[in-house]
């Protein structure tokens, strides 16, 4: 049974590897209202997790941090609970994935209405992943 936790180590932090990601990432994968920007590279350290995560909200659609902070929350809740089956595919591959999962639209939706759209993201970038290995 996996473990269903979502410790700091698995979160996109520092603007080094943001920068990287920004710069180097596929932008293609995207399901209104959630854009995907991801990145496999090379794993570099042996100590990190596989895949670690940004969620992020804009300013500009949001002007209360508690609704940006609600739409994170609701993003990083699915992939804690979605997770396993793409960090072991990663696993496999002895890389690391670097994603970032953008909310693009300026009103809040329910976890029911979202949760569809982020399966959708996550099947594709499982695609995605599996033909950038071979």
């Amino acid at each position: 049974m996996a473990v269903n936790a979502f410790p700091k180590t698995k979160r996109l932090c520092g603007n080094s590897l943001t920068d990287l990601l920004f710069s180097e990432g596929d932008r293609s994968i995207g399901c209104f209202p959630i854009r995907t920007v991801w990145l496999l590279r090379p794993k570099t350290q042996n100590d990190q997790p596989s895949v670690r995560i940004l969620a992020g909200a804009s300013k500009r659609h949001f002007k209360h941090a508690v609704d940006r902070n609600r739409v994170k929350r609701q993003i990083r809740e699915y992939y804690r609970l979605h997770c396993s089956e793409l960090e072991e595919l990663v696993d496999r591959t002895g890389n690391e994935l670097l994603i970032a999962f953008l909310f693009t639209d300026g009103k809040l939706w329910p976890s029911s209405e979202l949760k569809p759209r982020l399966d959708s993201i996550m099947e594709k970038l499982k695609v995605r992943v599996t033909d950038n290995v071979k």
